[in-house]
């Protein structure tokens, strides 16, 4: 025990605070951000080695001509053009039991060539589209012809017969002008 001031205290007991403390925080750090994601695009031109995805995790997988480092990043094996696509090859469906989104690198003569039966599907079916288009337009153009004529022909009906009503009450009109007299 202390003596202060003609008082008591004990080693324990402080005097109030006049200001109050100040909290600390927990959640003040923090790092730079990692630069993460896709790096070349659908269609763009790539040379042996350079980085295509960066990733945490396969988001995205190799395809063909693509590899995969240590850390899940993907690069470019061949000089071609980037072309993304939910299957490995075109003739598979399904891997495994997802859909993946796989990155591929396909040469520059390989990128822009279409097999033939393909093309000439495409030709066929824009053919198909255009006649079936024609078609409709005719049909449509003929049916807007015919309602065209009927709101005509209803126009003149009902004019007609407003005219003839108008004749009535105006006849009317003069007989009973005609009884008062």
């Amino acid at each position: 025990r202390r003596a202060w001031m003609g008082r008591t205290l004990s080693v324990f007991s402080r005097p109030f605070a006049t200001k109050a403390a100040g909290g600390t925080s927990d959640n003040s750090k923090d790092s730079a951000g990692r630069r993460l994601g896709v790096k070349r695009f659908g269609g763009a031109r790539v040379i042996p080695g350079q980085i295509l995805v960066r990733q945490r995790g396969t988001k995205f997988h190799p395809g063909v001509n693509v590899g995969m480092g240590r850390d899940h990043t993907l690069y470019s094996r061949i000089e071609g053009k980037v072309k993304f696509s939910r299957t490995m090859r075109p003739s598979v469906k399904k891997w495994g039991k997802k859909k993946r989104m796989f990155v591929n690198v396909l040469p520059l003569e390989e990128y822009f060539e279409f097999p033939k039966e393909i093309v000439e599907d495409m030709v066929d079916t824009r053919k198909r589209l255009k006649e079936h288009h024609l078609e409709w337009k005719a049909r449509t153009r003929k049916e807007f012809e015919e309602k065209r004529e009927q709101a005509k022909k209803e126009k003149e009906e009902y004019l007609e017969m407003k005219k003839t009503d108008r004749e009535r009450r105006v006849e009317e009109f003069k007989k009973r002008m005609a009884a008062k007299q």
